[in-house]
């Protein structure tokens, strides 16, 4: 075997050596994209959850239950906390969009925080803090929520302490009848 015939060997090896690092480094960039996706997902979870426990407080439980029954005697530090959660919940939407935009989130994600934000702007207390806050966005965001906005109904949630009893009496006999 010649020198001439070994560098041909060498290189068909090199060759098939480039193309395996090829379709391996294109299996890691595949791989580090979809742990980059379950990252971003496990922060918004992670984000939510915080703020539905921090919501669970029974201070800022009460606050907004009564900004949610349009109470006008919240004192000035009231709604200011109010304003600081109604701030917050925003601030994660907005993370939502922006990573949408970027497409480091699937469509069908920001289409469920937007089914959220819809459902949100139902109660008129989330739709007075947005007008209070909205100056803190950025246009484009601020524009689509504004739209989001129009096109939701405010309703009247009444007394959450009467609907609670209510469908427990309901769940009751729903449960009744089943047992029988």
């Amino acid at each position: 075997m010649s020198l001439s015939d070994l560098a041909a060997i060498g290189s068909f090896v090199s060759a098939i050596a480039v193309v395996f690092s090829f379709v391996f480094l294109a299996l890691q960039i595949r791989q580090s994209n979809l742990n980059q996706r379950s990252l971003i997902q496990q922060g918004r979870s992670t984000r939510r959850i915080e703020l539905l426990l921090r919501r669970a407080d029974p201070d800022l439980s009460d606050i907004m239950e009564r900004a949610f029954r349009g109470d006008p005697s919240l004192s000035s530090a009231q709604i200011m906390s109010y304003f600081l959660l109604v701030q917050a919940i925003f601030e994660g939407y907005e993370d939502t969009f922006l990573q949408h935009k970027a497409g480091t989130i699937d469509a069908s994600s920001w289409e469920i925080e937007a089914v959220h934000i819809r459902s949100v702007f139902a109660n008129m207390a989330i739709r007075i803090g947005w007008r209070r806050v909205r100056t803190e966005f950025a246009n484009d965001f601020r524009d689509l929520i504004d739209s989001l906005m129009a096109a939701t109904k405010a309703e009247d949630f009444g007394d959450i302490s009467r609907t609670w009893k209510a469908a427990v009496i309901m769940e009751t006999r729903r449960s009744g009848r089943a047992a029988k």
